[in-house]
C-alpha cells in the first residue's frame, strides 16, 4: 500500500507531554549529534568540553556531578578530550585533577557552542521569546518534581 495514502496511526500516548518531550529531544538530539559530529564531538562530550570551558579549574568529579553523568563515564569522556589535545589536567591534593582548556579546546568550545546554538534557534525558532522563557520555566518545574 502506498504509503502517503495510509491512515496515520493514533495512541493515547500522543497527547502525554512526556512522550511528546522524549520525541523532541530524540529528533533534536539526533540533529545536533549530526552537526557536532563535524568537530569530532557528540552532544555529551561537547557539553563537558563547554563545561570546562566556562569552570576553568573545576575537578572531574564535580563536572559529572554537575552533568549527572556517573564517575564510571565521565573518566572516559575526560580521557578522549584530554588525548584529542582540548584539555588538560593539573594536579590539585593529590587526588584530583583541575581541569582546563587548552587554546585548541577553547577554539573548539565556541564552534561547538555556535553549533548548538544554532541547532537551537531551529528546533525553537518558531517561539517568541516569552514563550521559549515561559517553556523554560515550566521545564524546569517539572524537572524540580522529580
Amino acid at each position: 500500500m502506498n504509503e502517503t495514502l495510509e491512515k496515520p496511526l493514533t495512541a493515547s500516548f500522543e497527547t502525554f507531554l512526556g512522550y511528546q518531550l522524549r520525541r523532541l529531544s530524540a529528533a533534536a538530539m539526533a540533529d545536533l549529534a549530526d552537526a557536532l559530529a563535524e568537530e569530532g564531538l557528540s552532544p555529551t562530550l561537547a557539553t563537558v568540553l563547554l563545561i570546562i570551558e566556562t569552570n576553568p579549574g573545576e575537578t572531574q568529579a564535580r563536572i559529572g556531578r554537575a552533568l549527572s553523568i556517573k564517575r564510571a563515564n565521565i573518566a572516559p569522556m575526560i580521557a578522549k578530550l584530554e588525548e584529542e589535545g582540548l584539555i588538560r589536567k593539573s594536579g590539585t591534593d593529590g587526588r584530583s585533577f583541575a581541569l582546563y582548556c587548552t587554546a585548541k579546546g577553547t577554539a573548539t568550545a565556541r564552534r561547538a557552542e555556535k553549533i548548538m546554538r544554532a541547532r537551537e534557534r531551529k528546533v525553537f525558532g518558531a517561539l517568541t521569546s516569552e514563550e521559549m522563557k515561559l517553556f523554560l520555566s515550566m521545564i524546569e518545574r517539572a524537572r524540580s518534581a522529580l
